[in-house]
């Protein structure tokens, strides 16, 4: 069975992997140390992710940890620098998405994804009009790597589970969408990715979206240094 659809993660393979740097702003405002907020963020994540845990109560968490209430205004600035954590695309990967579409494959997001997150993407990101479906846990309530998620997808996008391929970073995700019957690579990079996609036959369009990007990025640093 043909593959005619792929289906993205977002944290991680749509968005740049974050780095520790990138916690900082979010760490400062908690006032926890390091090694507590790190544990403080993923401890209730998936439940915050798939809307169970309510915003407040999840902020509420890294002010118990430190003795103290955030006020509603706190919140909305912690909320806000945690959208930032998550804000920065890999533009290869949405080429990529652009590219698939073009040649007519559908396209859809299954993501973990907090309602707070969710809300930003859909009033800010325009290139999610690249995808014929958003699947966000928050919005549902549901998460990976429950099968449900991946059938609320497929059942939206009108395919089976045969024709799918699913792109996350999490092998754990990956295995519960092969469970069910769809196909799936365990995301590191454009590099490797490419390489697992020969046997489908979309390396090659990967390949067209950085090729793409790298041609901006050319263009881009000569008009840099021609304006110098």
């Amino acid at each position: 069975m043909p593959i005619t659809t792929v289906i993205f993660d977002y944290g991680c393979v749509l968005s740049v992997t974050p780095r520790l740097e990138d916690y900082e702003p979010l760490r400062q405002a908690t006032g926890l140390d390091a090694a507590a907020f790190q544990e403080t963020y993923w401890r209730h994540r998936d439940a915050y992710d798939g809307d169970a845990t309510d915003v407040s109560a999840y902020w509420q968490d890294f002010g118990l940890a430190m003795g103290v209430t955030f006020s509603p205004e706190q919140i909305q600035e912690l909320v806000a620098k945690d959208i930032q954590i998550w804000a920065r695309t890999d533009r290869v990967m949405i080429e990529w998405a652009r590219v698939l579409r073009q040649r007519g494959w559908k396209t859809a997001v299954l993501s973990n994804m907090s309602r707070s997150v969710g809300d930003y993407l859909r009033r800010t990101a325009k290139w999610l009009e690249l995808f014929d479906h958003l699947c966000f846990s928050g919005e549902l309530r549901i998460t990976k790597p429950g099968a449900a998620i991946y059938h609320v997808c497929l059942e939206a996008l009108g395919v089976p589970a045969g024709e799918a391929l699913f792109v996350d970073d999490l092998a754990v995700n990956i295995a519960a969408a092969q469970a069910i019957g769809m196909h799936g690579i365990v995301f590191q990079s454009a590099g490797q990715l490419m390489k697992e996609l020969e046997p489908y036959g979309l390396a090659e369009s990967l390949a067209e979206a950085k090729a793409v990007v790298g041609r901006f990025d050319g263009q881009t640093a000569l008009r840099r240094h021609l304006a110098r």
